[in-house]
């Protein structure tokens, strides 16, 4: 399809705030998680913003859809971690507030109607969070003290290296859920149910593995990494896409693998099962992407 300037435009605008998603929704899941670990009365609000944060990202690609241009390749960029009730409020208004400056401008450029509308969804979404997040600023949810305080204490024996193997193991699980997350929708507006159920059920998968990671890394006292987070690689077709995922599933299990290395099983077997039993599960995933391939 040859496109004129405007669409090019439109396009090169919406692909740019899809991108730029991933972002917050990765810092959002990290923090909505910590509050909840910490007992913290507003965890399960940042959740579902979590969930609608994802939700009006298909609703983005739908659009895109339309207009011939979708999801495209993304490296790893740092996001910004809090450390407590407030410092986490603080992290995630200031990046609404770069986020919302680049739906702004990616609005002003697009020339199509339907562009326009989703990206003023987007904006009343997110402007409607950063008031909320500056209210609790302002209140007593930035204050708040963590009810579940073994969370915020470091525990004793091999935590360092627990901490650090699950700090390895993040950025990549958590990637890998938005790129098979970015080609289930890609195949859902091809028309092709069957790919589009097949790689929501694997990005789902994968989120909850990334989020029992997490919750043992909390449990221990640590605190997830901002560093390296975000990084997709989308396939053009079917091939491509599964070639994609066994690039990514390698990924995940070299962390993994180097992670176990660091982990005594006798000091923190809890640890040493869990990373354990998701790198099995993810060699198993890799196995079937490989004869996919392979047939």
């Amino acid at each position: 399809m040859t496109l004129d300037n405007s669409d090019s435009t439109t396009n090169s605008a919406l692909q740019g705030v899809l991108m730029a998603m991933i972002d917050p929704i990765n810092q959002v899941f990290f923090h909505s998680r910590m509050l909840r670990a910490w007992g913290h009365s507003e965890g399960m609000a940042r959740n579902m913003e979590w969930i609608f944060k994802m939700r009006r990202t298909g609703e983005l690609v739908g659009v895109m859809h339309k207009h011939g241009v979708g999801p495209c390749d993304r490296p790893a960029l740092d996001i910004a971690i809090g450390h407590d009730a407030r410092s986490v409020l603080e992290a995630d208004a200031a990046q609404g507030r770069w986020f919302i400056a680049l739906v702004e401008d990616a609005h002003e450029k697009s020339g199509a109607d339907d562009a326009k509308e989703i990206l003023s969804q987007i904006l009343a979404a997110e402007r409607a969070d950063l008031a909320l997040l500056e209210s609790w600023l302002q209140g007593r949810e930035a204050d708040e003290v963590a009810s579940n305080v073994k969370h915020l204490r470091p525990k004793p024996g091999g935590e360092e290296a627990a901490i650090a193997a699950l700090n390895a193991a993040l950025p990549a699980m958590t990637s890998a859920v938005s790129q098979v997350f970015f080609h289930s929708l890609i195949f859902k507006g091809q028309g092709n149910a069957e790919l589009a159920q097949r790689d929501l059920e694997g990005a789902v998968i994968m989120m909850y593995r990334s989020e029992a990671l997490l919750e043992r890394l909390l449990d221990l006292g640590g605190l997830p990494s901002g560093s390296d987070h975000g990084k997709v690689r989308i396939g053009k077709d079917e091939r491509d896409a599964d070639e994609a995922a066994l690039e990514t599933h390698d990924a995940i299990m070299a962390t993994l693998e180097s992670s176990l290395a660091t982990l005594s099983g006798t000091v923190d077997p809890m640890t040493h099962s869990l990373v354990d039993g998701i790198f099995r599960a993810v060699r198993d995933d890799r196995t079937v992407i490989a004869s996919r391939l392979a047939a």
